[in-house]
């Protein structure tokens, strides 16, 4: 591996989505769709809203 290399974890998301909890501000990822074309789509960005509505 090199710098700028890029690693592809195929279906991976039911491991790496398991964070539920923005403790101490620790933003959640967003969440993105690498396409065979090489096109990148973010499908879902978390922001101060999604923080703020989980607040009881």
């Amino acid at each position: 591996l090199v710098v700028g290399d890029v690693l592809v974890f195929d279906d991976m998301a039911h491991y790496t989505m398991v964070k539920t909890t923005t403790f101490n501000g620790v933003k959640h990822p967003s969440i993105a769709l690498l396409h065979t074309d090489g096109q990148i789509e973010t499908v879902r960005v978390f922001g101060y809203a999604d923080f703020r509505d989980r607040l009881s």
